[in-house]
């Protein structure tokens, strides 16, 4: 054991039994028998000599009043027991010595910093060139291009998309991406211990309700883009009421139009137009009004009292340039010079220019026809048929027995027959009989079935006075004006 004492130790025993032993020897017997007796207990730590070695070592170290991680504590305690006295001692030193962690464990046990980036997309980028210009590495390219295989959005980017992706600073990998496709549609990518996972987001925007009217003095898209209406809105006036007017040729100047239809916002920011709500036309001095309704065949236009905007023929089923001859019985034929009934509408237009069925119908003959040259002939059912003639050529799947449904093209404007340049030939038969296609009554297209009809007039009345109550007080006075006459 006294190995294992310190010298300090063993010289503080030896001073106290000099000691002893003169006190014992200079008193006299008597007197040492007339006291009590004295007993000095001691107790001592045992420590061993490599605890001792470290000890000492952490003497040079710093210290802190803090205990904080990675720390050593040191307790000395020193027992000093008197039994005539009764009286117990304690005393303890503890010391906290603070030892640094090593660097590289400050660094895993610290938080990741994340580092955001914004990128957009450029013709000829692809997924692959705009991540490792960045510096993201080619095994998580082909991971996040992995999550997309099904979709394959990564690989139809197109000019203009945004890319936003974060890296983690600590390790060097992606951690999410994603792809804006617009203003209101994204798809982001979020890694998942070493996949990544995909996720489709849209956003819906606000929809408020906006008014605009126009008159017309040159032609509906010139005044109407004047008057702050979007040409998708125009181009959508002319679809709903291309039944009931010919826009090449029925238009005046004075006639007027409204529109109720509605805006869609972002952010208070509006970025684009919904459906048209209801809109009014005057033509010519007749008014045509026109309101959007639902039903399980799905959505279309329809006049107040319930009947369909949409015809059974549209007006003119080709974009013309003029007309080069009208509907006529006693026309003088301009190259036999002789008295030949005209029984159709001449559409002068660019050779190749798409020609379109006027109606639903089935295809009776797709061939050369004598003077007509390249003819087309639909059958519409209940006694309506059109033709079409001086084709350039047919569409495909134009041919005898094939269905076609109205706007469907059928064929292209050309010059065959006895044609003096390229235009269509366009008749409108009624049980065999001519009927001048300009001017004739087209059919109503089915009407609203009756369970729907009981939930639209209400509906369209209220529409209605809504649009009444958006008009300008000049087109308020004219419509007036009408309804007197």
């Amino acid at each position: 054991m006294t190995k294992l004492l310190p010298a300090k130790h063993l010289l503080s025993i030896a001073m106290v039994s000099a000691f002893l032993a003169v006190v014992l020897v200079a008193l006299p017997d008597d007197d040492i028998e007339d006291k009590n007796t004295i007993s000095l207990e001691a107790n001592f730590e045992v420590i061993d000599q490599s605890q001792l070695m470290l000890q000492d070592l952490r003497q040079l170290a710093p210290t802190s009043n803090t205990a904080v991680p990675n720390t050593f504590i040191s307790t000395n305690n020193i027992k000093t027991d008197t039994t005539n006295t009764n009286t117990t001692t304690t005393t303890t030193t503890t010391t906290i010595h603070d030892i640094p962690a090593p660097e590289a464990l400050v660094q895993k046990s610290a938080p990741p910093v994340f580092k955001e980036q914004t990128v957009e997309v450029k013709s000829g980028d692809s997924l692959s060139k705009l991540l490792s210009a960045e510096g993201i590495s080619a095994q998580d390219i082909h991971k996040v291009s992995m999550a997309d295989t099904k979709q394959k959005t990564l690989l139809q980017m197109r000019p203009g998309q945004t890319l936003q992706f974060k890296t983690n600073n600590t390790s060097g990998e992606l951690s999410s991406l994603t792809l804006i496709l617009n203003r209101l549609d994204s798809v982001t990518f979020d890694r998942v211990g070493d996949e990544f996972t995909r996720k489709e987001t849209s956003r819906t925007p606000e929809v408020t309700q906006a008014y605009k009217e126009a008159e017309i003095n040159d032609s509906l898209f010139v005044d109407g883009l004047k008057s702050g209406i979007d040409q998708s809105l125009l181009i959508e006036l002319a679809n709903i009421f291309g039944w009931d007017i010919d826009f090449a040729l029925d238009i005046r100047k004075g006639d007027s139009l409204s529109v109720l239809y509605e805006e869609q916002l972002l952010d208070g920011e509006k970025i684009g137009n919904g459906n048209i709500i209801a809109a009014q036309f005057i033509n010519n001095g007749r008014t045509y009004q026109a309101i959007r309704y639902s039903t399980e065949k799905g959505s279309s236009y329809y006049s107040p009292d319930g009947l369909a905007m949409r015809k059974a023929f549209i007006r003119t089923p080709v974009d013309f340039t003029r007309i080069s001859s009208k509907f006529n019985p006693n026309r003088l034929h301009p190259v036999f010079k002789t008295t030949m009934p005209h029984r159709g509408v001449d559409y002068a237009a660019a050779s190749g220019t798409p020609v379109k069925a006027a109606g639903d119908g089935k295809i009776s003959f797709a061939g050369k026809q004598n003077g007509y040259g390249n003819v087309v002939i639909i059958d519409h059912g209940r006694g309506y048929q059109t033709l079409y003639a001086h084709l350039r050529g047919f569409a495909k799947g134009t041919k005898r027995g094939a269905r076609v449904q109205q706007g469907k093209v059928i064929a292209y404007v050309g010059q065959t027959g006895w044609a003096t340049g390229p235009h269509l030939h366009y008749e409108f038969r009624i049980n065999g009989t001519h009927k001048n296609p300009i001017t004739v009554k087209l059919p109503n297209d089915e009407p609203m079935p009756k369970n729907d009809l009981k939930n639209y007039l209400p509906y369209a009345k209220k529409v209605v006075a809504t649009l009444a109550n958006s008009h300008s007080p000049e087109f308020a006075q004219k419509l007036a004006s009408l309804n007197k006459n």
